[in-house]
């Protein structure tokens, strides 16, 4: 970006230079003001750009999507330290990997110690089903094939007596993110239909995940349109392009996001974009939905589908009033 100004500068000196060798000495005091006036706003511009983005983010962006191909997952890069993980012990599970989640209660009685998840308590053991987990010896909680269900809190309580009959005491809490191997099909619910729609009118897309939403839903999406990013993660890096992509000021976006419940009765986390592609003579271009499951890393998957603009109807540059 930065070369492509400097250019600017030295090609804009050389033809003015050439033209002030022809002129009077008026008109040559006249083009000197002006030349002036064009250096200064270029070097303002630049200033500009030079302000509000970060090359090295630039740079490790576009090697992140040299790298990504026709590949998933794209691995953004890290430029900041990531949030730190929850309170509580955190586990990243691979998709159908078992793991055990200890619990450091001192009793050996099942009946003493209940499991919660999302502040929900589960039973002793479910062998059926997406979410499938049973008890050790010792309490802990072993949960078999993991799948996105148990995403989420997990705590410990045990019986404590001191504070009365029934009462229970949370005494260990675990965190656990299931995560994909490399496929697609294991991140999103569905594909997105290809679109084709009449040209210069407004359409939306849908993009549902394969698990629940995070308390802070925008967390999991990138949006995408023909190689300019339209949205992005609250406090994201990916903010910064937008002061050196003008295409996205000429386009009409708005993103919102929600739970869907599934026909199996599963939630899904979904996000609805609206676009509107006002370029004259553009017949279309790829979407692209980028998704995560683990919002504190930066390894997203991508998921396209073509836009296709159908005929014309007048463009909206006049009132004819």
């Amino acid at each position: 970006m930065m070369n492509k100004f400097v250019a600017v500068n030295f090609g804009l000196m050389f033809l003015i230079c050439v033209t002030i060798l022809t002129l009077s000495d008026a008109r040559l005091t006249q083009l000197e003001a002006s030349f002036s006036r064009t250096l200064d706003s270029v070097d303002r511009l630049i200033a500009a750009i030079e302000k509000c983005w970060n090359n090295t983010a630039w740079n490790h962006i576009v090697q992140a999507e040299l790298a990504f191909g026709k590949k998933n997952p794209v691995r953004l890069p890290e430029l900041s330290p990531p949030p730190p993980d929850p309170k509580g012990h955190v586990h990243r599970p691979f998709l159908d990997e078992t793991i055990s989640l200890t619990c450091a209660a001192g009793s050996s009685q099942p009946n003493d110690v209940v499991w919660k998840h999302k502040g929900h308590p589960l039973p002793l053991s479910q062998t059926v089903g997406i979410f499938r987990y049973s008890r050790a010896r010792d309490n802990a909680l072993i949960l078999h094939n993991v799948t996105y269900a148990a995403w989420g809190k997990f705590e410990c309580h045990q019986r404590c007596p001191n504070y009365g009959a029934g009462a229970f005491c949370m005494q260990t809490e675990h965190w656990v993110f299931p995560k994909p191997v490399p496929m697609v099909h294991e991140v999103y619910a569905q594909r997105m239909p290809p679109v084709v729609v009449p040209r210069y009118m407004p359409f939306s897309v849908t993009c549902q995940l394969d698990f629940p939403c995070s308390p802070d839903p925008a967390q999991h999406f990138i949006w995408r349109y023909a190689g300019v990013y339209l949205a992005w993660p609250p406090s994201h890096y990916l903010q910064q392009t937008a002061c050196i992509v003008p295409e996205r000021q000429t386009l009409m976006i708005h993103t919102n996001y929600s739970e869907m419940t599934g026909a199996d009765g599963r939630q899904h986390c979904a996000s609805t974009l609206t676009l509107h592609v006002p370029w004259q003579n553009h017949t279309g271009g790829k979407l692209s939905c980028w998704a995560r499951s683990d919002i504190t890393q930066q390894e997203w998957y991508v998921l396209t589908t073509p836009v296709q603009f159908n005929g014309s109807l007048p463009y909206p540059d006049k009132c004819r009033c």
